[in-house]
């Protein structure tokens, strides 16, 4: 079955539209929602209002869930998909995690064989300009996608930070497709996704840190009369992508922590 939807997908996509300014301006609306989010809720991190499921985080559990957001607009010919996830890393310090987000060099080692090449383009203070190259195998359909992206450092306090990164260009390439062979835009390509957003907050507690991160992205629309089908499959690999590059992140984290950390700290 997940075979078969799969192939419907990609099938749906060789005459999909360009991208269209309406659903632009809805997509912006929408992260701007997303960005307001961090400044006007009470509480910094999510998790917060379940006392139990951050509990559960802080013992070793990774949660992804899907976000439903209310006052979210109507997007259209297109898809929002929006999912949180969030991981503790026990006995880690912010620097320690920002050396694994910021170590683009490294990316492929750290979230490999997903990431197969990661370069950072230009640093200025707390903002990042970087490329990403992206093979993924699902079944018997690979899919190569070259992307740009800008994320800014923002610090609230001595124990609290947050990023957004967005998407600045996002193209479909061929498997042997070099990283030189890309265009500025690739709105009208055949590429599935168009567009990708991640808010990710970074709190640092006595026993280590955490990070909470919603990823946000712009996709093609599913045909309605395949949506039954694609939806279901569409929605377990976002999350097990979410949950995977977290799992990654942590493993990266602790495995490059100093010796005799909870001794040290």
């Amino acid at each position: 079955m997940r075979r078969f939807a799969l192939s419907l997908l990609c099938a749906t996509l060789a005459g999909a539209a360009a991208l269209k300014p309406e659903t632009v301006a809805a997509w912006e609306h929408y992260t701007a929602l997303v960005d307001a989010s961090v400044k006007t809720q009470g509480a910094f991190l999510i998790l917060e209002k379940d006392p139990d499921q951050l509990k559960e985080i802080e013992q070793g559990k990774i949660t992804v869930s899907q976000v439903k957001r209310a006052n979210g607009p109507a997007v259209p010919h297109a898809l929002i998909h929006d999912w949180l996830g969030a991981v503790f890393m026990p006995d880690a310090k912010l620097a320690d995690v920002f050396a694994v987000t910021r170590g683009y060099a490294k990316y492929p080692e750290w979230y490999g064989p997903t990431i197969t090449r990661a370069t950072l383009r230009e640093r200025s203070g707390d903002t990042d300009r970087f490329t990403v190259h992206y093979v993924r195998h699902v079944l018997f359909v690979t899919a190569v996608l070259d992307a740009d992206y800008e994320t800014q450092y923002f610090q609230v306090n001595a124990t609290r930070w947050y990023s957004i990164a967005h998407s600045t260009r996002m193209q479909e390439m061929d498997e042997d497709s070099r990283p030189s062979e890309r265009t500025a835009q690739a709105d009208d390509g055949n590429g599935y996704l168009w567009r990708a957003y991640t808010l990710t907050r970074f709190e640092q507690r006595d026993n280590g840190v955490i990070i909470e991160q919603e990823s946000v992205g712009l996709s093609r629309p599913i045909p309605n009369s395949l949506r039954w089908v694609v939806e279901p499959v569409v929605k377990r690999l976002a999350r097990a992508l979410l949950a995977n590059s977290l799992e990654q992140t942590r493993e990266a984290v602790l495995k490059h922590l100093p010796r005799n950390t909870s001794a040290s700290r």
